[in-house]
């Protein structure tokens, strides 16, 4: 399905992933691809002003998927409060599952639900049930 997918501008933020056809709800899509680094490089990188964004995707607390210079078109899915895909850490896959059916020409979003202990970090998400962060402080 991974060829189904393309970048193009988004209104979330930059570059977004949008599907080319339509897909079924709860249907697998591709797994996130990158480099897998440690968690220690990953705060580095993410702290870089020199990179163009943030591609990290973090399995767990020693390991994460970097799909800055390796990745696929996944690399580009951004937040929403309200997304419209999820996604499940199998044996350091990264594996995308819309959770509705979507239509084709739509961006592909997902909760990045970050951490409610870092620093807050805004949502430009724009649904009507946007929290205000992307940070998911339900689990504070």
């Amino acid at each position: 399905m991974i060829d189904t997918l393309e970048s193009k501008e988004s209104s979330i933020d930059r570059l977004g992933c949008f599907s080319k056809v339509a897909i079924a709800g709860n249907s697998y899509i591709a797994d996130y691809e990158g480099e897998r680094i440690s968690s220690d490089e990953a705060v580095a990188r993410e702290s870089d002003p020199h990179r163009e964004g943030v591609y990290t995707f973090w399995l767990n607390d020693e390991f994460v998927i970097d799909g800055y210079e390796k990745g696929n078109v996944l690399k580009y899915l951004n937040h929403s409060c309200t997304p419209n895909c999820t996604y499940a850490i199998t044996n350091e896959r990264i594996m995308i599952y819309s959770c509705q059916e979507i239509a084709a020409g739509s961006e592909l979003t997902i909760d990045y639900d970050y951490d409610p202990d870092i620093d807050l970090e805004p949502c430009l998400c724009g649904t009507e049930q946007c929290r205000g962060f992307i940070n998911n402080l339900t689990r504070a």
